[in-house]
């Protein structure tokens, strides 16, 4: 599969997935924690920080 038939593919795959399926995707992809803030494997202390001090999750309907 060449990156023209992937992009397309991953394209096509958003638009089907249901809110839980992408908070689940940003969860396993580290993207996110448990509770919608920012990850801190993959973002800065600083950014993860703020994101925090905000208090709001990225995905408010991360608990179920």
């Amino acid at each position: 599969m060449d990156i023209d038939e992937l992009i397309k593919k991953v394209k096509e795959s958003a638009k089907t997935r249901t809110r839980d399926e992408d908070v689940e995707l940003l969860r396993r992809a580290y993207i996110i924690d448990n509770d919608g803030y920012y990850h801190p494997k993959f973002f800065s202390k600083e950014t993860v920080a703020k994101d925090r001090a905000q208090g709001k999750p990225l995905l408010p309907s991360v608990h179920q």
